[in-house]
């Protein structure tokens, strides 16, 4: 599994539009079966399962799990074409 750490990012912009980007990046570097954990910060990424879910299914991965503990989110996704 690779891990995509974006807890420390200093994004001045639109969080939404930076994690979709992001998933983007992520979906042309990945197989189809390879999983991805990205790391974030509640405070900065303060969404939902449901917007993951979204997010993920827009870029081409299949929400496995949103894993919230002390402030930090962690979001495990499959590539699935």
């Amino acid at each position: 599994m690779i891990v995509e750490d974006q807890r420390n990012i200093t994004c001045g912009g639109d969080p939404f539009n930076y994690l979709k980007s992001t998933l983007k990046g992520l979906s042309f570097q990945l197989e189809p079966g390879q999983d991805v954990k990205v790391l974030l910060l509640k405070e900065k990424f303060p969404f939902g399962r449901d917007v993951y879910e979204g997010l993920a299914r827009t870029s081409r991965f299949k929400l496995i799990d949103v894993e919230e503990n002390d402030g930090e989110v962690a979001v495990i996704l499959r590539k699935t074409q």
